[in-house]
């Protein structure tokens, strides 16, 4: 008997007009006389809406690299190269590098060095350098691939949700701006990707509790914490629910995977005379580092500026807490959504540290609109235009919270764009430059610096992290509250450095000589506008000198150099 698919999928697309040449296409069909089996399979609108939500996650792809592109293209016209906005994205690299290359963990070839806290990533980093070559691309090109993915992947689960294109489009579109996207694709480090693995094991275990297998879970665990030890605030929490619903095996499991990352690099940095931790955790731990808050009391402060200069990050957790007392956040799951959440963001919130060029709490803002718009989508109350007036009438301190959540990252979202493009041309201007005279002219030499990632990847040099992230006795020394100017001195002696590239020269001895400085305009990212070249021995200074004025002609017109008697 023949089927009327066109009155059957016309009522299953529910008025989806751009879908109408699907339709007229099925009424022809329609004319013919066509098995049940045929007709169940033209039915079945799953296809239909896969490739809807598929089209829209690629669209959402194709703006957040033509609006990413336009900061690339500004600091290409200006540097006439490639550059990326952080140094630390040079970091990753080197170490990835030498991985590939030499079979060694270090920001140098010459020897290991526990600097990075993303061991996956540098991994993943390192396999595409081994297998494509050394290419300053690289990791941009990854990050493109971990965006398509992640987005893809939320369009999809979306559609699992009941979520409608344009429902869709918004949910990306608000990941786009609130983590924001074109500046993690200016640095091109492993947050996109730590974005993804950590909002697919929320709904593994949220959704998927019942179906995990352990060997699954060991998995996940490991990938949360191996993309950023910020993954163990989420992890713990993940292993804490599962204990709460008594499945001790599970949580267990989980745990598991989650510290063999952080046990297989600690035990190997102890094994070669390093923390257990990574030092740029150990240096740069804002929250808990004792040089700066140095009492209970100065820690609590911290925690208040912290908040004072971080509103972007306390306004999702509000807003979480507001709709939870809504009764509508009960169905899906969404309740357990809010509570894991907001746990991760309140451990985060105290135990680590945020950033000025706002990559570090990315993974939480993703994860504050994503569970806020689901949990709208899937409400009643937004379903017609006056169950919306009655919601915010009923509900005002909801919608008002909603739309400073929606406001409050305006400044950071165009700050970050503009600092992130400016930031192109400062590493470009700065840390590339001294890279690139280092490698011409001290490429096998013992050197110092102060901001090492660009200088370990563009030379060969033996380099010594005077800031004591790549260099195990500097790091030493301000945890034993000797960095001081002598035991620099001497340290820097001992490893028989020639020159030495820093700031202002504030840990300099009297008998360090300063021979050029460099000084660059519209500085927005690098920790100062002027780096000192600095003569640690007098046999030194002719040839530093001398080999300075001969760099001069090739540095950038915006770096001016300045030269001391």
């Amino acid at each position: 008997m023949p089927v009327n698919f066109k009155n059957a999928i016309a009522a299953s697309l529910k008025g989806n007009f751009k879908l109408l040449p699907f339709v007229s296409f099925i009424s022809v069909l329609s004319r013919f006389n066509l098995e049940p089996e045929m007709a169940q399979v033209l039915l079945n609108s799953n296809l239909i809406s896969r490739n809807i939500s598929l089209k829209v996650a690629l669209l959402a792809v194709l703006f957040s690299i033509l609006f990413s592109s336009i900061g690339f293209i500004q600091a290409f016209l200006v540097n006439g190269e490639f550059c990326y906005a952080l140094d630390d994205s040079f970091i990753m690299m080197a170490i990835s590098k030498n991985l590939a290359f030499h079979n060694v963990w270090g920001l140098t070839q010459h020897e290991f060095s526990s600097t990075a806290s993303s061991p996956l990533f540098t991994v993943i980093l390192a396999g595409f350098i081994w297998l494509f070559g050394d290419h300053v691309w690289m990791p941009l090109a990854i990050n493109i691939f971990a965006l398509t993915g992640f987005f893809i992947w939320v369009a999809l689960k979306c559609r699992i949700w009941g979520f409608n294109q344009w429902q869709i489009w918004i949910m990306l579109m608000g990941l786009f701006y609130f983590m924001p996207i074109p500046v993690l694709l200016f640095g091109s480090m492993e947050h996109i990707l730590h974005t993804w693995i950590a909002l697919f094991c929320l709904q593994q275990v949220i959704e998927n509790e019942d179906k995990l297998n352990p060997f699954l879970l060991f998995l996940m665990g490991a990938c949360l914490s191996g993309i950023r030890y910020e993954g163990l605030f989420e992890g713990g929490v993940i292993v804490l629910w599962f204990w709460k619903n008594k499945k001790w095996f599970l949580g267990f499991v989980f745990g598991l995977g989650l510290s063999f990352p952080v046990l297989w690099l600690g035990i190997y940095s102890i094994s070669q005379g390093w923390f257990f931790l990574p030092n740029s955790l150990i240096l740069k731990g804002y929250g808990m580092n004792i040089q700066e808050t140095r009492s209970v009391w100065g820690y609590l402060w911290s925690i208040v500026m912290k908040a004072a200069n971080h509103p972007h990050v306390i306004i999702p957790v509000v807003m979480l807490y507001l709709i939870s007392g809504y009764k509508e956040s009960s169905k899906h799951k969404n309740q357990i959504w809010i509570s894991l959440v907001m746990l991760a963001s309140i451990l985060h919130f105290i135990f680590a540290r945020y950033n000025h060029v706002y990559r570090y709490e990315a993974y939480l803002m993703a994860m504050g609109w994503l569970v806020i718009w689901k949990v709208i989508c899937q409400s009643q109350w937004i379903k017609s235009t006056a169950d919306l007036v009655g919601f915010f009438r009923s509900k005002y301190p909801q919608p008002l919270i909603g739309l400073i959540f929606l406001f409050s990252p305006l400044y950071r979202s165009l700050d970050s764009f503009s600092v992130g493009t400016r930031a192109m041309v400062n590493i470009f201007e700065q840390q590339v430059q001294s890279a690139r005279f280092i490698h011409q002219y001290y490429n096998t030499a013992s050197v110092g610096a102060i901001d090492v990632g660009a200088i370990a990847y563009y030379s060969d040099c033996k380099l010594l992290d005077i800031w004591g992230l790549g260099s195990m006795e500097m790091a030493m020394l301000k945890i034993k509250g000797r960095y001081l100017a002598g035991p620099v001195d001497h340290l820097c002696r001992k490893k028989k450095m020639e020159m030495a590239v820093v700031y202002k020269k504030k840990l300099g001895h009297p008998s360090w000589v300063k021979i050029a400085s460099w000084v660059m305009l519209n500085n927005a990212v690098c920790s100062a506008d002027t780096i000192d070249f600095i003569a640690i021995n007098p046999d030194d200074r002719i040839r530093l000198r001398q080999n300075l004025i001969k760099f001069d002609p090739s540095l950038p017109k915006t770096v001016k150099s300045i030269f001391y008697p």
